[in-house]
């Protein structure tokens, strides 16, 4: 029964595992069906030509006409969290550099959200495309410079077709949102009818794990991750929010009004493509409609993501264990603000869960220990009824029965806890908290895998010396060996392969994630060497 157990929980963990990789890397949903959607006010012919037609430039670099290139201008923008660039040719961004996120750990180039070939938050209408590239007029300073407490609007220009297009952003120093204002009038007599597109292009801004989502989302009444292929992948409806993320930063547009969006997400070459289109709107002679946005560019952090929309803190999701996660980010981060050491944060975290699991593992572990104890009786009663297997088992059960013994209670405590590893594993793997943060010595990045190196000895396929792994498999070791057994001396050997397996399957894992199960492994054999050696008083 134990061994069985202990296997089903091995194998559990592995394909849990191969399972997260294998679906990202792998499987891809089909796009959400039409016909479940609301209906559309305009019909879609083709979703080819759809694309083509409200899409310029799609999957190529810009080249912008040479007319344009010289009446183009930089706007630049200082803020304490960030440095941003636009430009005059469709009022686009060309750079976002975020002040307090290196690429790498041993990179000081700050980390940039706008893609070189694509600039995102174009506007363009239906009806015109062209708008997207056209060139803005736009009046004012060149360079702004904002405090923390200060806000500055940017304001461009244009005529195009008898519409006058002002687009119109707003900067805050302390926050990584801006305000988008788009304003249409109509200088015609004749009435119009047309849709907003806004456009955003996405590649991963940051190196991170392969199993973590990237790419684009949006949000309804949860959050939806779009796991694009080579087909267009639409949905329309209510929506709340969109835009596109890797697995530490994020791009988000929140549309004001509460109406019935379309969005379309395409994959082009090695970037992922987002379209939001308004509802249709209708202009008379003189007339003018203004869409207001909220945008958001900057880190997947929770206080970040929901100082002015709470909702978009919903886009940092850990998976199947978030309503786990979080709390345990939660405490990461409070047992930070008094030891600005992540690595002992996830210290103190162990040592909560240990005692608040302390009760359950005491239980098992008196429960394993009479187990042992009754080995000598169940093994005559294996030898009574070898050939009534019925039987057997049923004596078994009584003896349980009589001496008060769940068989399950022994690894009750372990398959409570494998959650709360999944959940702080999503978390190493996730929280820009932990990206790069240090712990001591040779571990400098708390959500990668550690390595020792001394001199020139590199290992194979591994670089350094994955020391903090190879404890943890030591600790595993002997936490097993003071475990009570009811394994015969076959199956107790075969099980003592189960460390080694555990540090092969740990090597490549966030050496934060290492140190929690390491110093769980300690507090484990604390707390036997302790029971043991009560129970001989």
């Amino acid at each position: 029964m134990e061994r069985n157990v202990l296997l089903a929980i091995v194998l559990a963990i592995a394909v849990l595992i191969l399972f997260q990789y294998l679906q990202v890397k792998l499987f891809s949903p089909p796009p959400p069906s039409l016909n479940q959607t609301f209906n559309q006010t305009q019909p879609i012919s083709s979703k080819a030509d759809h694309l083509e037609a409200f899409s310029p430039n799609l999957g190529k670099k810009e080249n912008i006409p040479q007319k344009q290139e010289f009446l183009a201008k930089n706007i630049f923008i200082q803020t304490p969290l960030y440095q941003s660039t636009l430009t005059t040719v469709g009022g686009r961004f060309t750079e976002f550099k975020l002040h307090h996120y290196r690429r790498e750990r041993k990179n000081p180039n700050p980390v940039n959200l706008v893609h070189s070939n694509f600039y995102p938050f174009e506007v363009y209408l239906a009806s015109d495309p062209g708008l997207a590239l056209s060139s803005f007029a736009y009046e004012g300073k060149e360079k702004l410079e904002l405090k923390e407490k200060d806000t500055e609007r940017i304001v461009f220009k244009v005529q195009r077709k008898g519409l006058e297009i002002a687009k119109i952003f707003q900067f805050k120093g302390d926050s990584y949102y801006l305000d988008l204002t788009v304003e249409i009038t109509n200088t015609k007599e004749e009435p119009i009818k047309d849709r907003l597109l806004l456009r955003g292009i996405f590649s991963p801004f940051v190196k991170g794990s392969d199993i973590v989502f990237k790419g684009p989302f949006y949000y309804t009444d949860h959050l939806v991750e779009v796991k694009l292929s080579d087909t267009l992948t639409e949905y329309v409806g209510p929506l709340k929010y969109l835009g596109v993320m890797d697995v530490y930063f994020l791009i988000g547009v929140i549309p004001a009004e509460a109406s019935n969006y379309r969005a379309t997400f395409r994959k082009l070459r090695s970037e992922d493509e987002f379209i939001l289109w308004t509802p249709e709107f209708s202009l008379k002679g003189g007339e003018k409609k203004t869409f207001t946005f909220k945008l958001y560019l900057g880190p997947k952090r929770s206080e970040d993501l929901g100082k002015e929309y709470p909702k978009l803190a919903k886009a940092l999701y850990f998976g199947y264990f978030d309503i786990i996660a979080k709390p345990l980010l939660w405490l990461l981060k409070k047992f930070h603000q008094f030891i600005p050491n992540y690595g002992v944060a996830i210290i103190f975290v162990t040592i909560l869960l240990r005692i608040l699991f302390f009760p359950l593992n005491q239980m098992s572990f008196k429960s394993m220990k009479k187990m042992q104890e009754l080995q000598p009786v169940i093994q005559r009663l294996r030898e009574k009824y070898k050939d009534d297997h019925a039987t057997l088992q049923k004596e078994i059960m009584n003896l349980y029965r009589t001496h008060k013994i769940n068989p399950l209670s022994g690894c009750l405590p372990i398959l409570i806890q494998i959650p709360v590893f999944f959940a702080f594993y999503k978390v190493l793997l996730m929280a820009i908290e932990l990206r790069h943060a240090p712990f001591i010595l040779w571990i400098t990045d708390l959500s990668a895998p550690e390595r020792l190196y001394l001199g020139s000895f590199i290992i194979p396929w591994l670089g350094g010396i994955p020391l903090l792994t190879i404890l943890m498999g030591i600790s595993m070791f002997i936490q097993q060996k003071l475990t009570p057994t009811s394994m015969d001396p076959v199956q107790e050997k075969v099980m003592l392969l189960l460390p080694i397996f555990f540090t092969f399957l740990f090597v490549n894992f966030p050496s934060g994630l290492v140190l929690y199960w390491f110093v769980n492994n300690l507090l484990s054999i604390g707390q036997q060497i302790l029971t043991l050696k009560l129970q001989k008083r």
